[in-house]
């Protein structure tokens, strides 16, 4: 819609009246304010609004007795602050959105699952009990992919427990499908460390599976994960040899709703990304190779409150 400027007096409105208008819904006349401003003196107006046309702006106002000086038609050029902004606002809907279209079907394909193991309890073979425990897993993981969406609204508090990193590591990687060509390189050593296992989780399963789309089917590849300790913090490198990140969205992989696949949601980087934080460490990636970088505390009980 388009947006105008407009400037009047201030009439026998005062600050309050004024902080209600810019609150208030979209009026008869097809009228949203975006930002009002006024002089020193109190005594003048500017508005921003949002209006079908000039002329709804000239009858809005006369409705309420004020007589405009100028209304024009503008065009805003918007900050980084106010895209982000409307990028957050727009991952809250979806949010709202997958906690309803997903929840539903998740739990269905999770209480099956269940109600055929308590059915076949004792006779369901080897190879049978894995593929529950695989599909059972999964849901965790479609669980927990959900939650990191709605993260955005509300910040869950972590869940901290000691855990290996490599078992973490092995963990998100189960159920990931892997292509012959490309090789992964666990870790020659392993460090424990204090975490909520759950979200870090995430974090590798969206890691590994950008990775191994980046490489592709087509040549040789490999993923190479290392752990080194630090004074006080865990490092932790993951490097694939896919092609190099255009340096021009370096910057950018990490921001709300930012993709360069054909059907991705933009999602999942900026999950890492908060959930790293939310560990009070730090996340980054480089190329030649492509290496993202993960660096978290060693005892992140010691910086701040968690349930346990």
């Amino acid at each position: 819609m388009p947006i105008f400027l407009d400037g009047h007096n201030m009439k026998d409105l005062s600050l309050e009246d004024l902080e209600k208008v810019v609150n208030l819904p979209k009026d008869g006349f097809g009228i949203t304010h975006l930002e009002i401003f006024h002089n020193k003196h109190e005594d003048r107006l500017y508005c921003v609004l949002e209006a079908p046309n000039e002329e709804a702006v000239w009858k809005h106002h006369e409705s309420l007795g004020l007589k405009c000086e100028f209304v024009t038609k503008i065009q805003q050029i918007k900050t980084e602050k106010n895209i982000k902004a409307e990028k957050l606002a727009i991952l809250g809907e979806l949010a709202s959105d997958l906690s309803h279209d997903l929840r539903n079907p998740v739990s269905i394909i999770q209480n099956t699952v269940d109600l055929m193991n308590i059915k076949y309890k004792g006779k369901l073979n080897s190879d049978m009990l894995e593929a529950f425990s695989r599909i059972n897993r999964s849901v965790a993981r479609m669980n927990m992919l959900i939650t990191g969406v709605l993260d955005f609204a509300r910040t869950q508090p972590l869940i901290i427990e000691k855990y290996s990193i490599s078992d973490i590591i092995r963990s998100s990687l189960d159920g990931i499908p892997v292509q012959d060509n490309i090789k992964i390189m666990m870790p020659e050593n392993d460090i424990s460390l204090k975490c909520d296992k759950a979200k870090l989780e995430v974090v590798f399963y969206n890691l590994f599976t950008n990775a191994i789309q980046s490489i592709g089917e087509k040549t040789p590849g490999e993923i190479l994960i290392r752990l080194a300790k630090k004074e006080d913090e865990i490092q932790i490198d993951i490097q694939n040899s896919g092609p190099a990140i255009p340096d021009d969205l370096l910057s950018k992989i990490f921001e709300p709703l930012f993709t360069t696949k054909e059907h991705g949601t933009g999602l999942g980087l900026t999950s890492c990304k908060n959930i790293i934080v939310q560990h009070h460490g730090t996340i980054s990636v480089r190329n030649n190779p492509v290496t993202f970088t993960i660096l978290l505390p060693k005892d992140i009980a010691k910086i701040t409150p968690t349930v346990s």
